[in-house]
């Protein structure tokens, strides 16, 4: 698994804040993923990610088959980020104890 970066969980207004790193780019893109406050139906997102005003994307809440626990699964595409939409999850960061503070984690091809 690859990690692209860390965001922090701020609990009362449920907003993330921290970076990605992707390669061919010389520094971090700062990232927030806040709540969706105009969802109105299952299928659309719960968060929009953003890069300043540039909406880069879009998460969800899930739950795991496996575990019963949800996990956010995020949808990352901006032309100037990439030619395809980058897939990955929010698990907890390596090394860490706080559960606040989450590794943006690339769900890689099988």
């Amino acid at each position: 698994m690859s990690t692209l970066g860390i965001v922090s969980r701020n609990r009362e207004t449920n907003e993330m804040r921290g970076s990605i790193s992707l390669l061919g780019r010389r520094n971090p893109i700062g990232i927030e993923i806040v709540p969706n406050p105009a969802k109105r139906s299952e299928t659309q997102p719960d968060f929009r990610i953003y890069s300043g005003a540039n909406e880069l994307g879009a998460a969800w809440v899930k739950v795991s088959r496996e575990t019963g626990k949800p996990y956010i699964s995020l949808r990352i595409f901006h032309p100037q980020i990439a030619q395809w939409p980058i897939y990955a999850n929010l698990g907890r960061a390596a090394g860490q104890d706080d559960d606040d503070v989450l590794a943006v984690i690339v769900n890689e091809a099988a």
